[in-house]
């Protein structure tokens, strides 16, 4: 029962819903035991992983940290949470805190020393107002400032956002050339997840530069923007291993002619979500290099 988030009560109630036996309660006495071993370890572990992450960051005790909110089920009606911290530099879980909303206590109002209830409010991650809360609240004192980072994984997500809220507000939509926007040899889902990860691996080859991060990005807009007769491959890579098939072609003094290109008004229509996505203060915060994975393990294993 535990594995679905249920307790000893709801066994109970099932065993005697199936006319089973009650479920056995010869082995509660060994949960507190056991509880305290796993928190023990727990602690221990984590004080070792900050300790790491000091050390990893030249002793210096302000540590980039990933922080990251996770609950029970789903539908923002859970009652229990937890949020977890890990280090940017060593991916380590060097906190976390358990929330909960239950409450058993016959009178809400005043609640008992032992209630389970420490938490009240929105069932949900909060990503959006936890650094603003931190930042107005000056947890860390009017001597420290807490600087945003974000995560390159959740960034890149944007771009395939951002595209599919462009397709639902131009349905039913005509652009220059007659036609709309989405369709076949258009903007496809496809040719969305293709951008996609094509703005996330400019991103994380460029993590030295914020402009070559912006050449980059611009470099695929270009790149798609191109035909035989105007091509605008400027941005592109020039090496020997570029991705550009232009580049490819102009190195050995071959002709490169296109196929399957996007058309120039699928294009520009794109061209707001790229000049937004390659903003360079939202670049800036992803010099980093890191991501919310540490984060996501743990919450799935939890």
């Amino acid at each position: 029962m535990r594995c679905i988030g249920k307790g000893a009560e709801s066994a109970r109630m099932f065993c005697g819903i199936m006319n089973l036996p009650p479920p056995p309660t010869k082995c509660s006495k060994y949960n507190h035991i056991l509880l305290q071993a796993t928190r023990e370890t727990c602690e221990h572990s984590m004080a070792e992983a900050v300790r790491e992450a000091v050390d990893e960051n030249d002793g210096k005790r302000d540590l980039a940290v990933a922080v990251d909110g996770s609950w029970q089920k789903r539908g923002f009606s859970s009652k229990n949470g937890l949020v977890t911290i890990t280090s940017v530099d060593t991916g380590k879980v060097i906190y976390v805190e358990v929330f909960s909303k239950h409450c058993i206590c016959p009178n809400k109002t005043k609640h008992l020393q032992n209630c389970k209830r420490i938490f009240e409010g929105y069932s949900g991650d909060g990503d959006s107002k936890a650094f603003t809360s931190i930042v107005e609240n000056k947890v860390y004192g009017d001597h420290c400032s807490v600087e945003k980072l974000e995560c390159i994984g959740h960034v890149m997500k944007r771009m395939g956002t951002r595209l599919r809220r462009l397709k639902t507000k131009m349905r039913g939509q005509k652009l220059s050339d007659g036609k709309p926007l989405c369709g076949r040899n258009r903007l496809t889902e496809a040719e969305i997840d293709r951008l996609q990860a094509y703005y996330g691996l400019a991103i994380r080859r460029n993590l030295s530069s914020v402009k070559d991060m912006q050449q980059a990005i611009w470099a695929i807009f270009l790149h798609k923007l191109s035909t035989d007769e105007k091509p605008q491959h400027g941005f592109c890579p020039s090496d020997t291993d570029t991705w550009c098939k232009f580049k490819k072609k102009e190195l050995p003094g071959e002709t490169y002619h296109r196929k399957n290109s996007l058309p120039v008004d699928v294009v520009e229509a794109m061209r707001p979500v790229f000049r937004d996505l390659a903003n360079p203060e939202l670049l800036k915060k992803c010099l980093h290099g890191g991501t919310q994975n540490p984060n996501e393990s743990v919450n799935n294993v939890i």
